[in-house]
């Protein structure tokens, strides 16, 4: 026998309890002082599977229809808590990361491990608006930021809008500058931020922690550009930011961001991209903090100035593993990093590093990567 058709009004009846309970339980929650807002939506995601937690709902929905359905649970239910705040106060916190005070340094924990602390662009707000909160506060003597848990430090960065600037220049360019403002900030802040690499730090997460004036890193940490892998290429500093700071990486470099290779901590030690291992999560937040304080008034600036690299021949067919690359995008990105080790001004290096994730973003083998990433299979690049 098939099912009977629910009818509009009782599922909307339906939808307007449940959610009635969720915000009321939520409103509670956060007044009562039993939770904070950022643990309470956190909470909801890591431990009850939420997609979005009650106060991302509240977002989406707006403050209007929130109202609507508080006031009709509240007629239908008399007695359970509403907000005792404007519901905009609810909205006012960080989702994304934590922010601790340890002897007058702002440890900035990127907490979002259901996506392996990934970063999207609210995130990456958020990490600018604590930069931007205390760099001139006194009593603050620098920045660190790591990831929460021991996984990953950052394992990328979420696709976000790229698939619909596929085949756009111009567009994909002004893109990769806009997911720069937090790196570009950090290249002329006075006080000092360290990263402390806690396992992974891929693709964004790496552009990350490079802009930063120091890393430290626990053994387990590693290290990579897997943009490759996808038919582009690290588009925010990625294929520039690593010869300047450390050219003496150079032939690592350039394995890193044509071929996709992982760096292991020791490695990335070797050739002074970390400077200090740690056995462990704890000793690695001692290492950044001392790191902090050491780099006081001692930050060196990425160079201007023209960088020698050497010559790198492109396989007949180029493979991260044994994943076969697009011959096409590895050779535009070899141009971009030659291009860009050229430049004089570290600037226009960078400039030549959005451009150039424009120009890879129209190519087939972006679009073919792209896709295969989407839709959870692996990549065949035609040329």
């Amino acid at each position: 026998m098939a099912h009977s058709q629910v009818p509009q009004d009782v599922a909307s009846a339906v939808r307007d309890r449940l959610l009635g309970i969720l915000f009321s339980q939520s409103f509670d929650i956060i007044d009562r002082g039993i939770g904070t807002p950022a643990d309470l939506n956190f909470g909801c995601q890591v431990a009850l599977g939420f997609r979005n937690g009650p106060l991302d709902l509240m977002r989406d929905l707006g403050e209007a229809e929130v109202k609507r359905i508080m006031d009709r649970f509240q007629s239908e239910r008399p007695g359970f808590p509403m907000p005792l705040q404007a519901l905009s106060a609810y909205q006012d916190f960080k989702r994304f990361v934590l922010v601790d005070d340890i002897d007058g340094v702002k440890v900035i924990t990127i907490r979002r491990p259901q996506a392996m602390n990934a970063l999207n662009d609210e995130l990456a707000d958020e990490i600018l608006s604590v930069f931007k909160e205390f760099e001139n506060d006194p009593a603050v003597k620098g920045f660190v930021i790591t990831g929460y848990g021991t996984a990953a430090f950052s394992a990328g960065a979420d696709i976000g809008k790229f698939p619909e600037m596929l085949g756009d220049a111009r567009a994909s360019a002004q893109y990769a500058r806009d997911c720069a403002n937090v790196q570009v900030y950090m290249d002329q802040m006075q006080k000092p931020v360290v990263a402390a690499v806690n396992g992974f730090a891929l693709g964004g997460g790496l552009e990350m922690a490079i802009r930063c004036h120091a890393i430290v890193a626990t053994k387990n940490a590693s290290f990579q550009f897997p943009e490759i892998t996808l038919g582009i290429l690290p588009g925010i500093g990625g294929c520039v930011v690593p010869y300047r700071k450390w050219p003496q990486g150079a032939e690592l470099f350039h394995e890193m961001i044509f071929l996709g290779r992982p760096l292991k901590a020791k490695e990335a030690l070797d050739v002074g991209m970390v400077s200090r291992i740690v056995d462990d999560y704890p000793a690695m937040l001692a290492a950044a903090l001392e790191a902090v304080k050491s780099l006081q008034g001692k930050i060196t600036r990425i160079p201007d100035g023209e960088i020698k690299i050497p010559q790198f021949k492109i396989p007949a067919e180029p493979k991260a593993g044994r994943q076969a690359l697009s011959k096409e995008a590895v050779s535009l990105t070899v141009k971009v990093v030659r291009e860009g080790a050229a430049t004089a001004s570290f600037n226009d290096a960078l400039e030549i590093g959005y451009k150039g994730f424009g120009e890879i973003a129209c190519t087939e083998a972006a679009r073919e990567g792209i896709s295969a990433f989407l839709e959870k299979r692996p990549p065949v690049f035609k040329k």
